[in-house]
């Protein structure tokens, strides 16, 4: 008890000792001897457009994403909190089902292209209750359910992989 009491006075002390440090100097950009000739970065000097006509140094599209290929449908699997339930839908693209209160539409599923069972994308959309706006609208990645997940007192729905036949 003596020791959290003398903890809490010293933090005190300090928190008070570093308000009255008075007013910094301001800093001022400009200067050229702000930072040293040994403290600049390099500039390149190939600024310019590349031969393709995108900037040097740029990511494209291709760059960013694999290619990928529209499979025609997939395999989802849902789970309710409440009861416990899990169940796995395996939908065609464009098809939709009833599981409790949730309507799944499964929009669209791609995987890599050459790679079918290295992940799955699933564009969906969630009603819950027959409400007109959706709970949930927008793409889930198989490998990383947590990164777009359906935010849901009851239900949790994940993207498991793309059907390929």
């Amino acid at each position: 008890m003596i020791r959290a009491l003398a903890l809490a006075a010293v933090l005190a002390a300090g928190a008070a000792a570093a308000q009255d440090a008075g007013e910094l100097p301001g800093l001022d950009l400009g200067d050229p001897d702000f930072l040293g000739p040994d403290q600049m970065l390099p500039v390149p000097d190939d600024l310019g457009p590349g031969p393709d006509g995108t900037a040097r140094g740029t990511t494209t599209e291709s760059d960013l994403a694999p290619a990928a290929t529209t499979a025609p449908g997939g395999t989802l699997r849902v789970l309710d909190k409440i009861t416990g339930e899990v169940r796995d839908l395996t939908l065609d693209n464009g098809a939709k089902a009833q599981i409790g209160n949730l309507s799944v539409r499964l929009g669209e599923c791609r995987f890599p292209s050459g790679n079918p069972a290295g992940d799955a994308y699933a564009l969906l959309t969630i009603h819950y209750n027959n409400a007109p706006e959706p709970i949930f609208r927008g793409w889930m990645i198989a490998s990383a359910p947590a990164l777009n997940a359906l935010d849901h007192q009851r239900y949790d729905v994940w993207a498991l992989r793309c059907t390929t036949s």
